[in-house]
């Protein structure tokens, strides 16, 4: 179809647009919303990016969290596989929940087809046995049928690749017969050393996490903490020295809402799928990882001796995807598994700076007072249901 000069006209300034929003993203995933900062960098007028934050991302449910460099916070990432048991299976959203203030879980969700849950924690790696161990514990009280561990050297959460994604229809455009070229750092991955933090770097990194946009001014009360003492932290230990890794702009839009105390998801927009390989040599890890950095809708990754991906397919793909983890595990079928997450049962959580003692400068796990909380928890239970 050939276009008139105006409809041409319309169309490149439509493209340019769209591609000046990409670039926006990406800066958004560098810098956070610094909107100004931003807009001097894509050459555009201040309340022109203003704009399009406002009216191209977040009225349309595009949002913002800052992601954490677990590594260099002293977390390493462990999975388990768990099914809960019968008399815990109505309660099993409310028991995650409270482990995420209790013992370091990050994020749960319920797989489609069976009663199983993927549940995610950032534990310290002091505490990693520890942490098995409790797991162990409430399967012999009872709370779970079976439980799978699988721990994890690094985790990443992968930028927006905004470059594949029209802004104005909210839609991908993936070629799937094409190679794209992915980047070095895509089929590896290197884990930061621990740095150095205290208690005001993690509070403030919780309020980034829940709410990016928010001001120094207005967190500085909350923390009970001095405006000045609380931009030093922000300047040289939680920017200076890297503590948040970069900004995720939430293009699945599943996210839990605190000003309204509930997830909210776009159901029906993408089916999420998750990958995982145990036992794999470098050469298998990498391999993999370069084909699933292929795709623009790679969420999160984690690696080591094991390989764990979070995939939000465009519902429409489905053919499409379903041909693709047939190939990217057809030379490691034996030791790769992928199930459909249901994201209507699915939260994430940000860190919890109250497991960090501030006195011993380190984090806490007492296994014993856990055990003997949530003993407490199952007799309730039990009483419940009897």
């Amino acid at each position: 179809m050939v276009l008139e000069p105006g409809a041409r006209a319309a169309k490149s300034k439509l493209d340019d647009t769209n591609s000046k929003i990409a670039a926006m993203v990406k800066l958004l995933t560098k810098y956070g919303p610094q909107i100004n900062r931003i807009a001097r960098e894509i050459q555009i007028h201040k309340e022109t990016a203003r704009y399009w934050y406002k009216e191209k991302l977040l009225k349309k449910g595009y949002t913002m969290t800052a992601v954490p460099d677990y590594e260099k916070l002293g977390l390493g990432r462990v999975l388990v596989l768990a099914e809960f048991s019968g008399k815990f299976i109505p309660y099993a959203d409310a028991i995650l929940m409270a482990m995420s203030e209790l013992c370091y879980l990050s994020s749960f969700a319920k797989a489609l087809t069976e009663d199983s849950y993927s549940i995610q924690a950032n534990v310290p790696r002091e505490f990693t046995n520890d942490w098995i161990q409790f797991m162990q514990a409430l399967k012999q009280r009872g709370v779970f049928d079976s439980i799978q561990v699988v721990p994890f050297e690094w985790i990443r959460v992968v930028p927006m690749r905004s470059e594949l994604y029209d802004f104005e229809h909210d839609s991908w455009q993936y070629d799937w017969t094409s190679k794209p070229k992915v980047g070095p750092d895509s089929a590896s991955f290197t884990p930061s050393a621990k740095g150095r933090f205290d208690l005001v770097d993690l509070s403030l990194i919780k309020q980034l996490q829940i709410d990016p946009e928010t001001t120094l001014f207005e967190i500085s009360p909350k923390l009970e903490v001095n405006y000045k003492t609380l931009s030093w932290h922000s300047r040289v230990h939680v920017v200076g020295n890297g503590l948040v890794r970069e900004y995720l702009v939430n293009w699945a839009g599943t996210r839990y809402d605190p000003k309204v105390e509930k997830a909210l998801h776009r159901r029906h927009r993408y089916m999420w799928v998750e990958l995982l390989a145990r036992g794999v040599s470098e050469n298998e890890r990498m391999e993999l990882m370069a084909k699933v950095n292929r795709l623009p809708f790679v969420w999160l990754e984690a690696g080591g001796q094991n390989y764990f991906a979070q995939i939000a397919f465009p519902s429409e793909t489905m053919t499409e995807a379903l041909g693709f983890i047939k190939e990217a595990v057809s030379p490691i079928k034996q030791k790769a598994m992928w199930r459909f997450m249901d994201q209507a049962n699915a939260l994430r959580f940000s860190i919890a700076p109250s497991l960090y003692n501030q006195e011993e400068k380190k984090w806490s796990f007492d296994q014993a007072e856990l055990l003997s909380r949530f003993d407490k928890l199952v007799l309730e239970i039990k009483g419940t249901t009897s």
